[in-house]
């Protein structure tokens, strides 16, 4: 496997029209700098980059939801609970229907929904809260692999960088989840695997998502990465 060189100039994760926007006073080359921990050199990363990784959470998330969430409505069998849930959508009370409903997949196609609006807007807390709520509903589903991604990037933003670098770590490996899922959470570790200097583990990583007939958009960005690097 052909790793970049650890001379990184750009930041691989932006599109290349915005790479001049990238103050490079602030970046700093790992290798000259021996004061620089392994955790610090990890935070770097995931700072200089959340914004992308916040993007990340979001890439096909409203086409995928409106596609699942409308599944989901027709073939429910209870009339009831349609009706409530688009009347909590219609009232913005979708928190207190996921709540109320946590056992079911529109409860958690709701608590989804509560969760990306949290994380949207900063609240890591409640984000993470919902997307438990989630991720347990939709055990089964498609979107559970979504859930389980937010959970781990809400978890980073509050603090708890070693249980979302864990978590990332689980959906990779989790075969019952949907592979962009998996491949997303592989593209992530990947990255932190190299700045970290872990030359085996980067090449796990990459090679899952190259296998991965599904993962076409995350191959894209490890080409990039991988061009950009050098």
């Amino acid at each position: 496997m052909n790793r970049p060189q650890k001379n990184k100039i750009n930041n691989p994760t932006l599109p290349e029209n915005q790479q001049d926007l990238v103050d490079e006073r602030n970046l700093v080359d790992v290798e000259e700098s021996e004061e620089i921990s392994l955790e610090d050199r990890i935070s770097m990363y995931w700072m200089e980059n959340k914004g992308f990784i916040s993007s990340c959470i979001f890439v096909l998330a409203l086409l995928i939801i409106a596609l699942n969430g409308m599944h989901m409505y027709k073939s429910h069998a209870e009339a009831g609970l349609q009706n409530a849930y688009a009347e909590a959508i219609a009232n913005e009370t979708l928190a207190d229907f996921a709540k109320a409903n946590s056992n079911k997949d529109l409860g958690g196609l709701a608590a989804l929904t509560v969760a990306d609006q949290a994380y949207s807007a900063k609240e890591f807390e409640k984000a993470l809260n919902f997307y438990g709520i989630a991720a347990d509903a939709l055990a089964t589903n498609f979107l559970s692999g979504r859930a389980l991604l937010g959970q781990a990037f809400a978890n980073f933003y509050i603090g708890n960088e070693e249980a979302a670098l864990a978590q990332l770590a689980d959906i990779a490996v989790n075969n019952s989840l949907a592979e962009v899922a998996r491949a997303e959470a592989a593209y992530h570790l990947a990255v932190e695997a190299d700045v970290a200097d872990r030359s085996e583990e980067y090449d796990r990583y990459i090679a899952q998502i190259q296998a991965s007939p599904l993962a076409i958009l995350w191959q894209q960005r490890v080409s990039m990465y991988e061009q950009q690097a050098r």
